[in-house]
């Protein structure tokens, strides 16, 4: 089996490990009682396994970016773009993994609507911006694999470490989503100085839309809540779930946008 192929089949491996890890979880009550953790979301808390349908099986919208993305690196669909994520096997194995996690991550709280499964959602999430942060650092200084594994594990340390400060911050309401946040304005910063000062060029649409989606999902994530007027608790049409399925869109732009880039030449500057 060859490194394309792999890039793939690794991605596969995970998806099917993790959701099967999540139903084994679930089944056996691993995640440990519901204390009401992700319920802040509008969905009432339902009886039996799953406490939150909706907000629970969205999710499934990142296993499939991912598994999206994996196979079309493994066909080698952007392969003329010279860049980090189409020529490494490492880059693009490695992101496809990150995005696929994010959905059993957020499927164990909404299921189990329990204390660990609302860290297994936020670790998810810390996991993307930090992938976003590294690879947007490590294009901009042209760095080693182990120097951005680094500077991965610094930020998803850091982002454990500060979600439990005691202060709750204006908008988004607690520090897990502050430092996530935080994280993600970095990733914008680093990508304009690869832009404007490494000279590399992307789709910049493909930027655009996958900020664009990231802010609209955050805007429904907002107006939906507890006690909002667009808050019906039994129905299955929910905005926390529009949120998830919009941010798996804003990863699979993000993902484009990489797959894009090339270095800029001389014959193409001005």
């Amino acid at each position: 089996m060859n490194k394309r192929t792999l890039v793939f089949f690794i991605p596969l491996g995970v998806a099917l490990a993790s959701i099967a890890l999540f139903f084994l979880a679930v089944v056996n009550a691993w995640f440990g009682p519901a204390v009401g953790t992700g319920g802040a979301f509008c969905e009432a808390s339902r009886e039996g396994l799953i406490k939150q349908p909706a907000n629970t099986w969205s999710n499934l919208a990142f296993v499939i970016a991912g598994l999206v993305i994996a196979w079309q690196l493994s066909k080698d669909k952007f392969s003329a773009n010279k860049n980090t994520i189409t020529q490494s096997f490492f880059y693009g194995t490695f992101f496809a993994c990150v995005v696929i996690l994010l959905g059993p991550g957020s499927m164990a709280m909404h299921a189990s609507e329990a204390s660990i499964g609302g860290f297994f959602d936020m670790l998810s999430m810390y996991m993307i911006a930090s992938f976003a942060f590294a690879y947007a650092v490590e294009r901009f200084y042209q760095l080693s694999v182990v120097q951005f594994l680094l500077i991965f594990s610094v930020a998803l340390v850091s982002c454990i470490l500060i979600q439990d400060l005691p202060y709750r911050p204006p908008v988004v309401g607690y520090m897990g989503n502050l430092i996530f946040a935080f994280y993600i304005l970095m990733t914008v910063v680093f990508e304009l100085l690869n832009g404007y000062v490494r000279k590399l060029t992307q789709d910049k649409k493909l930027g655009y839309a996958s900020l664009g989606t990231l802010l609209l999902a955050f805007l429904i994530w907002n107006l939906w809540q507890d006690d909002s007027y667009l808050c019906d608790p039994q129905s299955l049409i929910q905005g926390h779930a529009m949120w998830h399925i919009l941010d798996a869109v804003a990863a699979y732009f993000l993902f484009r946008y990489y797959a894009s880039e090339h270095q800029e030449t001389a014959t193409h500057e001005k």
